[in-house]
This record gives C-alpha cells, structure tokens and sequence, in this order.
C-alpha cells in the first residue's frame, strides 16, 4: 500500500500521458475560476434586501444571462430573495418574459412570478445573453498556452533521446538520471566502455519558446479583460499617445463594462420604483480601505503640526518652540 501511494504522489510530479487530460482540466477550470472572481467583483450592489445576496446574484447572471428579484405571490410581509429566474414562455412584444419560476440553489426555493406583480428581471447586459461561453473560451485558450509552455519546458530538460541495446536499457536509464540529479555518472563495471560505444544520441532541436508563449498568455487575456470592461494596458508601451488616441484605445473596455451597468441600473430603478426599495449599483472600489488611510494621513499630519484652514489647505501649526 505504501508503494502504491508513493508512486501516485511522485506521479503527481511528473508529465505522465495518462494524467495529461486531468491536468488540462484543472489548468483550464484554474483560468475560469479567475476569469469568473474578476467578473463577479466589477460591481458593488447598494440596498439590496438584507434576504438578497449579491454575490448569487452576480454568480447566476454570469452563469445564465438573467436573474430575478422576487418574493412569494399573496405574502403580506414579502421576503425578497435574488434567485434563478426561468421563463416560462410567455413574452411581450419586446421579447421579455412575463412570467417566470425563481429557483434556488437549494432545489426547495421554487415558485411562480409575474412581471411587476411580485418580482421583476435582471439581465447580464442589455444583449441578454450569458457571459459564460466566452468565458469558456477565454479560460481554454489560456489554458492551451499554459499546458504548451509546460510541454516547452519539459523538452528543455530532456534535450534528446538516447538510443541503447535493449540489454542497456537499464544501465542507460541510471546514467541519465544521475547525469539530471548532478550526481557523479559511475558505473562499476566494464558495461561503461560497451554503453557509450553502443548509445547513440539524437538531439531534439526545440527551441525555448517560452516568451512567445507568455506573450500570446497576456494577449488573450487582454481579449478577455476588453471582453468584461475591465481597464487593462491593451498593448506594450510604445510611442506617446495623444489624448485621443488614448480614449479610442480603451472606448471598447468602457463600453463593455457600462453595458453591464447600465442592465443592472435599469433593473434597479424598476424594483425602487415599483416596490419602493432603495437599490444602486456601482463599479467597484475599495472605499474602506481608501477611507481608513485618508482618515489615519489626516491624523498624522495632525500629529506633525499641520492643520487644516478654513479654506481647504494645510498649514503648519503652532508646536512648541515656534
């Protein structure tokens, strides 16, 4: 039993074949999980219901291009609750459903709701559609660079292919794995002369492409920050742009990103104006750590003797001495 074990954790180690498809997966669902941690964070939900959760919600509108606000039909005191939303086929002349079911995680939470009478939709962007198959796409293409750099890698550490007698095949395999470990190659025996009279080596030639690799790596992951409209250096410094240039070169990122906003502030405004709520949504900021540190440099300058005017600036104070 140990034996086994052992060679199923050295095995983790090593670029077997039979455990290249798993580890293709796990390098791709690696990038999707990243890809969906920077999508989910871009907004930043106020007033939502205390019943809500902002981070599902987020979470089924990656996931299926829709989401809904919604509580129980009859409830005198309703409990709102951000769910899964799934039409039932019956559309207005604009193509929204009108009526849908709210579905939770859970396979429980599972009830009927019509729009403006006790729920309403929120859609991933005003095109409607899900995020997620570009995603996919972005996550395997990132991960088809990564797994190609590994294999680059793995042929510089083996930068040919030796050919021996069968007899020699295990006194060959010995020698290399001294030679790779930095040990002294050693064999105590006349098989030495035999072995390297009897090896021929075939030099494999591959290049380290390894920059290129990285290099396509961050340009199809530029594509697919462009894609979410999260800011990003869209190419490698060059020549100074001018001011117009500069917009041009980051108007498809904004217009990304403001399509999914303006989808979730029109949801928004719908449930405070049918329901009398109080929601917004925002782009993301960490406004608590930025109010800690003006707050605390306000402090400080304080304790070195500045002192802020009537009119806005900061001048010396009074300290002892002066």
């Amino acid at each position: 039993m140990g034996r086994k074990n052992r060679k199923r954790k050295e095995g983790f180690f090593r670029d077997n074949y039979w455990e290249s498809d798993d580890y293709n997966y796990r390098a791709y669902l690696k990038n999707l999980d990243m890809l969906l941690s920077l999508a989910i964070n871009r907004f930043r939900w106020e007033g939502l219901p205390e019943t809500c959760n902002a981070r599902y919600l987020e979470k089924v509108l990656h996931r299926n291009g829709i989401a809904t606000l919604a509580h129980e039909a009859g409830d005198t005191s309703p409990v709102w609750v951000s769910l899964q939303a799934m039409p039932q086929g019956e559309y207005n002349m604009y193509g929204i459903p009108t009526k849908w079911r709210a579905v939770g995680y859970d396979g429980l939470t599972d009830f009927e709701v019509s729009q403006g009478e006790n729920g309403i939709l929120c859609y991933y962007s005003f095109a409607r559609v899900s995020p997620w198959n570009a995603m996919e796409i972005y996550a395997r293409k990132l991960a088809h660079y990564e797994r190609t750099e590994d294999v680059n890698l793995t042929q510089q550490m083996r930068p040919f292919i030796g050919i021996a007698p069968q007899e020699k095949k295990l006194e060959l395999v010995n020698l290399l794995k001294q030679v790779q470990g930095g040990e002294p190659a050693i064999l105590g025996d006349e098989g030495l002369s035999q072995l390297v009279d009897n090896v021929k080596v075939i030099d494999t030639g591959v290049d380290i492409i390894v920059e290129e690799l990285a290099r396509g790596w961050q340009q199809t992951l530029n594509a697919a920050l462009m894609w979410l409209g999260i800011p990003h250096l869209a190419f490698e410094k060059g020549e100074r742009m001018i001011e117009d240039e500069a917009r041009a070169n980051t108007a498809p990122t904004d217009i990304m990103l403001l399509d999914c906003l303006q989808a979730r502030r029109e949801f928004a405004a719908e449930a405070n104006r049918l329901y009398g709520l109080d929601i917004h949504v925002y782009f993301n900021q960490d406004i608590e750590s930025y109010n800690y540190n003006y707050t605390n440099n306000i402090e400080q300058m304080a304790q070195d003797k500045m002192i802020l005017s009537s009119d806005g600036t900061f001048e010396l104070g009074g300290g002892d001495g002066e």
